[in-house]
C-alpha cells in the first residue's frame, strides 16, 4: 500500500510571506542603519560647529587684545612721523644757519680791504644782494669772479655800476646779487 501523502499547507504562501518578512526587516535595519549612519553625522557635524564658535569665540578675545596694541602702535607710528619732520625742520634750520655763517665769513674774507667796502648785504631766503662802493670797474670785476669761486656762491651777477662821488672821488657804487647755497660734498 503506497500511500499518497497530499500536503494542503500552503508552502508557497508561507515561503511567500517569509522571503517578503525577511526583506521587510532587511529594509528596516537598512533603514536603521541609514539613519544610525545619519545621527553620527549629526553628532560630529555639531561638535565641529560647537568646537568652530569655541574657536572663533577665543579669536575674538585675542582679536579685542591685540586692538589695543594695533592702536598704540597706530598711535606711535603718527607720532614718529611727526618727529621726523620736526627732525627734518630742525636740520634745516641748522643748514640754514650755519649758510648763513659760512656765507658772511666768505664775504668778509673775499673783500678786498683797501680797495672795497659794503655798504649793505641782504640774505633772504639763498638770494644775496650786496651793495657797495669800490675804487674801480677791475676791482668789482674781480670781486665778483671771488665769490663765483666759493663754495657757498653761486650765479653772481652785477645787478648795477654807477659812478658816485664820495669824500671828493669819483668811486663806483655797485650792487651784486647772488644765490647761495651749501656746497656739494
Amino acid at each position: 500500500m503506497i500511500m499518497i501523502k497530499i500536503n494542503f499547507l500552503p508552502v508557497r504562501d508561507i515561503v511567500r510571506r517569509k522571503k517578503l518578512f525577511n526583506q521587510i526587516i532587511a529594509i528596516l535595519i537598512g533603514a536603521g542603519c541609514l539613519i544610525g549612519v545619519m545621527v553620527v553625522i549629526e553628532l560630529f557635524q555639531l561638535n565641529s560647529i560647537g568646537n568652530m564658535k569655541k574657536e572663533i569665540s577665543l579669536l575674538e578675545a585675542e582679536k579685542t587684545k591685540y586692538s589695543k596694541t594695533l592702536a598704540e602702535i597706530k598711535k606711535l607710528e603718527e607720532e614718529k612721523k611727526v618727529l621726523i619732520t620736526r627732525i627734518g625742520v630742525i636740520n634745516q634750520l641748522k643748514q640754514a644757519s650755519s649758510l648763513t655763517v659760512h656765507v658772511l665769513d666768505e664775504v668778509a674774507n673775499l673783500t678786498p680791504a683797501n680797495r672795497m667796502w659794503l655798504k649793505s648785504l641782504a640774505q633772504n631766503g639763498s638770494q644775496l644782494e650786496l651793495k657797495g662802493m669800490a675804487l674801480d670797474d677791475q676791482t668789482i670785476a674781480r670781486y665778483m669772479d671771488d665769490l663765483e669761486a666759493s663754495g657757498y656762491i653761486k650765479n653772481v651777477r652785477l645787478a648795477s655800476s654807477a659812478l658816485e662821488t664820495y669824500a671828493e672821488r669819483s668811486l663806483k657804487a655797485f650792487s651784486i646779487t647772488a644765490n647761495v647755497d651749501m656746497p656739494k660734498k
